[in-house]
């Protein structure tokens, strides 16, 4: 039975990729905050993921990591979800105190809050659906 609601309810209206969408917004934001925290850190490489990239990979329309099977009874890929590539970016220069460029970081933090808004709104348009339905109205 709860196969049936997962692939009649969750998988048609899209509720999973919402989900997707804002978890991986959400560790942008987790990397692009950590880069502007250590703008004066010496050394510091700036980090980030490739976010289309990786939605693709999370939605299943990319390739997709394999995991190794050391025994025949071993399901294989049960449950385990890969883990988005971190890209960092060193200092271009040597004149360059970190790999962190404060303008481009706020960008992308604006950019990043914008995508994660419109996916919380669309998720949130999908649930108020889903309620209406089940209501009956």
């Amino acid at each position: 039975m709860a196969n049936v609601i997962k692939s009649f309810i969750w998988d048609k209206t899209g509720v999973e990729k919402f989900g997707k969408l804002l978890d991986m917004a959400a560790m942008r934001h987790k990397l692009i905050s950590g880069n502007i925290a250590n703008v004066s850190t010496p050394g510091y490489s700036s980090r980030d993921i490739d976010f289309k990239k990786e939605m693709q990979q999370a939605l299943g329309s990319g390739p997709m990591l394999t995991m190794a099977s050391t025994n025949s009874r071993h399901i294989s890929n049960a449950g385990m979800e890969r883990k988005p590539e971190v890209i960092e970016h060193g200092a271009e220069t040597d004149e360059d105190l970190n790999g962190v460029d404060i303008d481009t970081e706020i960008t992308n933090l604006a950019v990043n809050q914008m995508e994660y808004s419109i996916g919380a709104r669309l998720l949130q348009r999908q649930m108020e659906a889903l309620r209406a339905a089940i209501r009956g109205r």
